[in-house]
């Protein structure tokens, strides 16, 4: 018989109701995982609708400000239908869209992308980077599900131009003429070596033209160890084309090189074009150098020169602005030798340069025109990057390890050369007697001067008063037989038609009616003079015409007296003038008297030994000109010697003896400046976060 304890008949009933409320709290918790799972997934798809109409918002703008801009052709700046153009045609497009330096801009609103996405808004700020090498576009793209979800994705973009490829190269130029007449291109540093174990181990050097080069095949007399590069045409001194440099009269050859290294003993060779597609390396000549980036082959040679200090305007001068944004980056300083500066609106009265300074150092800029002296004992020191709002006038010896940027002209106005040490008595170029560098780069918005630019032909270099004035009314100077030669290639290009033969005009297949003339003058108020007639009563010789089947001008080297029968005077206030640039050698705002130059570069010679050839240790770089001139009277010789490099548009040098130049490779990447070239688009970063309110 079973026995049943009396509290034992409810247990199963509690059992069950706690399965039973086990599985209901399991149920409620499936329904409610199924219930966030659900919610979950409504705000992945909403927050992927959101995201993806802000990405397709970027798409959008990325479209907007380069697809489009690329697509579109310009005037003014001059950009073709489907180039990327240069920093400055991008930026006078944005100028264009409303979107200026630091500007903001509503791109577009309440845009629909998709049936579930919509591009709220798309803002896009402008920030112009220091130095306006590049700009910085940073796009905010604000996307919706069109019901509760948002998303912000921002981007910035960078674009801007790489930097300069020329100063790669010892002496570049636009055109080469009188400079290459006796020259002895070296490498510096094979120049000075005194170690044996090191021949054959220096870098090949380069000269480079990019327009054309006039060599006198009879009388130059000319070395490179290294290579020869040009672009349109070799001609001799009547302009004759020269298509095979080989034969012994053509008066500049090659020392030398094995894959790119200077053979030792220097080894004369003739220069010989190097052919081929692609072109092989390390040829000794290469004639109408490739342009296309990927067809150059033996090396980046630019084919344009960019302004010292960014023209972003485009305008060929440097304003006030421009030079703000580069003084924005200069750090440097000058400290020691003399320094003496004249404030703008200010002038110098000494017939000498100053003995002692008024300024003990300078930090970063300044705001005038600067000049700097310093000897053996007192040498000038800079240290980095130094912007001057004005001129230089520079002379004597410096040390340390900086950039010189000026606003206007540069005077060289005496010998400049490092406080190197020695070694064995030997000079350690480049490096001090403490084993600190050496090294100078000279910048010019305006033109570089070096010595006596001033004297006549036939001229006394010793007599302060015996200065080509400019105007027509003395003697006619090397400086102003350049400066028509210039003169006429600015001019050519704004002629639709040319002199030809006989009286006859022809066409010209250079003409460009956008393009801006920069003509050079001695002085502010001088006539402009080009060198583009042909005085048939005087002889084939006596004057120059232009040849449309090989792009040259024919005729007479150049002319050496004010003669308007040969050259065109052209006066200031002439509405020929009126869409020109003009661009004159003498001091700014007449801080200086061009007969106070005059009487620094008597009182150089006065001081100078005999036999010294002019020096200058450094690198020299203007989008201009750069002027030079030692006469065989001179205690110079006729003989010069630069340590570094001679890079300009234009370049009118005469050293009737030997221009020596020994390149420097340490200074190709001090000066950076950037390229006028070809820009370029790059992203710098993005994110995406959520946003509730926006």
């Amino acid at each position: 018989m079973k026995r049943y304890l009396s509290n034992e008949r409810g247990a199963v009933m509690i059992v069950v109701l706690a399965v039973l409320l086990m599985l209901g709290l399991v149920g409620a918790s499936m329904i409610s995982t199924s219930t966030q799972d659900m919610a979950i997934s409504d705000n992945f798809k909403r927050g992927s609708q959101a995201f993806y109409a802000a990405e397709s918002g970027l798409e959008l703008t990325r479209n907007s400000l380069w697809s489009q801009y690329v697509a579109q052709s310009m005037v003014s700046p001059v950009k073709a239908a489907g180039d990327v153009g240069t920093y400055s045609t991008y930026s006078a497009w944005l100028n264009a869209l409303g979107l200026p330096d630091s500007g903001s801009i509503l791109l577009a609103s309440n845009q629909t992308v998709s049936n579930q996405g919509r591009v709220d808004s798309i803002r896009v700020n402008r920030t112009n980077l220091p130095g306006n090498t590049s700009l910085e576009l940073k796009i905010q793209s604000y996307g919706s599900d069109g019901v509760r979800s948002n998303e912000l994705v921002t981007e910035v973009l960078s674009i801007g131009s790489g930097v300069f490829s020329g100063f790669d190269v010892a002496i570049l130029a636009k055109n080469i003429n009188c400079s290459m007449c006796h020259a002895r291109v070296d490498n510096a540093k094979r120049f000075y070596n005194t170690d044996l174990t090191k021949q054959d181990t220096f870098d090949r050097v380069k000269v480079a033209s990019l327009e054309s080069m006039l060599i006198r095949t009879t009388s130059a007399d000319s070395y490179i160890a290294g290579t020869l590069y040009t672009r349109g045409i070799v001609t001799d001194k009547s302009g004759v084309p020269i298509v095979d440099l080989s034969p012994t009269n053509k008066g500049v050859e090659a020392w030398a090189c094995t894959d790119g290294t200077i053979d030792e003993p220097l080894t004369p060779e003739k220069m010989t074009n190097t052919t081929g597609s692609p072109l092989p390396a390390y040829g000794n000549l290469y004639l109408n150098y490739p342009t296309n980036a990927a067809d150059m082959t033996d090396g980046p040679l630019p084919t344009s020169f960019p302004s010292a200090i960014p023209d972003v305007n485009n305008n060929r001068l440097v304003d006030a602005s421009e030079f703000t944004d580069i003084a924005s980056t200069a750090t440097g300083e000058l400290q020691g030798g003399i320094i003496y500066g004249v404030p703008s609106g200010s002038s110098y009265a000494g017939a000498a340069l100053p003995g002692a300074g008024n300024e003990a150092s300078v930090s970063g800029t300044y705001a005038g025109n600067l000049i700097l002296v310093g000897t053996d004992a007192n040498p000038i020191v800079i240290n980095s990057k130094v912007a001057v709002d004005g001129d230089v006038i520079i002379k004597g010896k410096i040390s340390g390890d900086g950039q010189i940027f000026a606003k206007g002209n540069v005077y060289v106005e005496g010998d400049v050369t490092y406080t190197d040490g020695s070694s064995a008595g030997n000079r350690t170029f480049g490096v001090g007697t403490d084993g600190s560098a050496n090294s100078l780069s000279l910048a010019a918005g305006g033109n570089i001067m070096v010595g006596d630019y001033l004297t006549p032909g036939g001229g006394n270099i010793l007599d302060v008063n015996s200065r080509d004035a400019g105007d027509g009314t003395t003697s006619f100077s090397f400086t102003m037989s350049e400066i028509t030669l210039f003169n006429r290639g600015e001019w050519s290009k704004t002629q639709p038609l040319l002199p030809g033969t006989g009286g006859t005009v022809v066409a010209n297949p250079e003409y460009d009616p956008t393009y801006i003339p920069r003509y050079y003058t001695l002085g502010a108020g001088d006539p402009v003079y080009i060198y583009n007639k042909n005085p048939i009563s005087k002889g084939k010789d006596a004057g120059t015409f232009y040849d449309p089947a090989t792009r040259s001008w024919k005729g007479k080297e150049h002319v050496d007296k004010y003669d308007t029968t040969m050259l065109t005077k052209i006066d200031v206030g002439d509405p020929r003038l009126a869409s020109s640039v003009r661009l004159n050698l003498a001091p700014g705002a007449g801080w200086l008297t061009e007969a106070q130059l005059k009487q620094f570069s008597v009182n150089d010679e006065n001081a100078r030994s005999a036999g010294a050839a002019f020096q200058f240790d450094g690198q020299l770089y203007t989008n201009n000109s750069i002027f030079s001139l030692t006469r065989s009277a001179s205690k110079t010789g006729g003989r010069m010697q630069v340590n570094g490099s001679i890079v300009a548009s234009d370049i009118g040098i005469l050293v009737p003896v030997e221009l020596r130049v020994n390149y420097d490779s340490r200074l190709r990447s001090k000066l950076q400046i950037a390229s006028n070239e070809a820009i370029f688009l790059t992203r710098v970063s993005w994110l995406a976060q959520q946003s509730a309110n926006y």
